[in-house]
């Protein structure tokens, strides 16, 4: 009787492994057959991934842009404090203890984390960054507002070596790091200078919910620093997707 019960159990286990659909263990990635351009594959919930005429997909290449005078500088309520490092497989995320806030075209959103990209994921005029900061801020409805800005090589970039001092996490196995006070607002350049556009996540499911901003003043950072993230990340970058006749304003700045 035992022996006739552990064999039903292992043949149910079996069962329910065979029933768990195989993309279900999949990750993204940002090359090979589960890179950007098979993501929508990968599972049902990542259709919003595949190439559409009518799709408002990120990251774009910014030129012709509409200037509007409307267009203010960013109403941002960011204060120092506790953030966790970590590296999730596919970027170095920090996520705040508590946090700001971000006011866009009447709406406030709540800082949700930050991240970085390598190469830089948007493009102005044709020209990449050599990394890409996304500062990603959620409202009440689950919509998105983020904050993208791109960084160049020159000179070694403050914000950025207080996150290597720290240590970045090289691993998804790496301990979290915590670093105690840190000013998100440290990172940015002019905030009164900006492009902006309707888009999407830049990473599955792709969702087209995010008010894009990008800064219009590239920050630098140095040779050193970019390896240092660059030797973690690779190039976890999507590709640029169309535009689709959407309207890209910029500050009369």
């Amino acid at each position: 009787m035992k022996h006739t019960t552990r064999l039903l159990i292992a043949a149910l286990a079996m069962w329910t492994v065979s029933c768990i659909p195989l993309t279900a263990q999949e990750e993204f990635t940002y090359n090979g057959d589960t890179g950007p351009g098979y993501w929508s594959d990968l599972e049902s919930d990542f259709s919003a991934c595949a190439a559409s005429p009518s799709g408002h997909q990120s990251p774009i290449d910014i030129d012709a842009v509409i200037e509007d005078s409307r267009l203010d500088t960013l109403n941002l309520l960011l204060s120092e404090m506790p953030f966790t490092l970590i590296n999730n497989g596919h970027t170095i995320m920090a996520t705040p203890k508590f946090g700001g806030t971000l006011r866009l075209d009447g709406d406030t959103y709540t800082l949700a984390q930050f991240h970085f990209h390598t190469l830089s994921e948007h493009a102005v005029e044709g020209n990449r960054g050599a990394m890409e900061l996304h500062a990603v801020f959620t409202d009440a409805n689950g919509n998105n507002a983020v904050i993208g800005m791109l960084y160049k090589i020159g000179r070694p970039n403050l914000f950025v070596q207080q996150l290597i001092a720290a240590g970045l996490p090289k691993l998804t196995t790496s301990a979290p790091v915590t670093i105690n006070r840190l000013g998100l607002g440290d990172a940015f350049t002019d905030t009164s200078r900006y492009y902006t556009y309707a888009g999407s996540l830049t990473t599955p499911p792709c969702s087209e919910n995010v008010s894009w901003v990008v800064l219009k003043q590239w920050a630098e950072l140095s040779p050193e620093q970019f390896e240092a993230f660059r030797t973690i990340l690779g190039n976890d970058f999507r590709p640029l997707q169309k535009r689709n006749q959407r309207v890209v304003r910029a500050t009369a700045r």
